[in-house]
């Protein structure tokens, strides 16, 4: 795992679920044939990894039972932003170059979601829609106690992603930082702060990664949008075994 430079959550991993980001040194993501070969090196079959159409919109797939997934599989357009999985054997990826992957599950193993978070999706609560959807799942698999825990993975962080003042007051005041004559939103803890309102997660069930891992500043390890335009993507992705 190391050497393909994936970024992810040991409490996660620790459950059974396989998830994480590649980072740009699995290459461009946006290349099939790319993909097949990392997730050949991961031991697990590229055609049980579904996919989306990203529209930057607040729609989660759900695939909970064989009706979900041949009702899936009929449709040639996906059109959403978010995974919610609990059927066992499959899993589903995003692209990101900048946005924020957010990666929920249940304390149990038994749900598992990831969200692509961009600005949009942020300002249209998806992470907080995501965790209020796995919290309803597992609740009625695991009962109405069961635990979340979430996963933010690299993107932009707030050291570059400036904003107009118009632009920034869609976002909470403590996302907000002014400094130098400029201002920056905190995407980050937007989506910590939605986490927290709708499922009730605690600071500690949250994982972020340092700073190091901002998607602008880091151009060793991530494509990112912002800097250099880039139209490749890097992959995020959850899959239960």
């Amino acid at each position: 795992m190391q050497a393909l430079k994936i970024f992810s959550d040991e409490r996660a991993m620790g459950l059974g679920i396989i998830s994480g980001l590649a980072s740009r040194h699995a290459g461009d993501s946006k290349d099939p044939q790319t993909v097949k070969n990392f997730f050949d090196k991961l031991g697990l079959s590229y055609q049980n990894i579904l996919t989306l159409n990203q529209t930057h919109s607040d729609t989660i797939i759900r695939i909970t039972n064989d009706e979900d997934l041949a009702n899936y599989r009929a449709q040639t357009n996906h059109d959403a932003d978010a995974w919610l999985i609990t059927k066992r054997g499959l899993g589903g990826m995003v692209y990101t170059a900048d946005c924020l992957p957010v990666f929920i599950w249940s304390s149990d193993g038994k749900v598992a979601a990831l969200a692509h978070c961009g600005w949009q999706g942020v300002v249209k609560n998806l992470a907080g829609k995501t965790a209020l959807a796995v919290a309803k799942e597992a609740a009625k698999t695991s009962g109405p106690n069961i635990k979340l825990q979430a996963y933010i993975g690299p993107h932009i962080s707030s050291c570059c992603f400036e904003v107009k003042e118009d632009f920034a007051a869609q976002f909470a005041p403590s996302s907000i930082i002014r400094r130098g004559g400029k201002i920056f939103v905190d995407l980050q803890n937007e989506v910590i702060l939605q986490l927290q309102s709708a499922a009730g997660l605690s600071r500690r069930d949250i994982k972020t990664e340092c700073a190091c891992t901002c998607t602008c500043c880091n151009e060793r390890d991530f494509f990112s949008f912002r800097c250099d335009k880039s139209t490749r993507r890097m992959m995020s992705f959850i899959y239960l075994p």
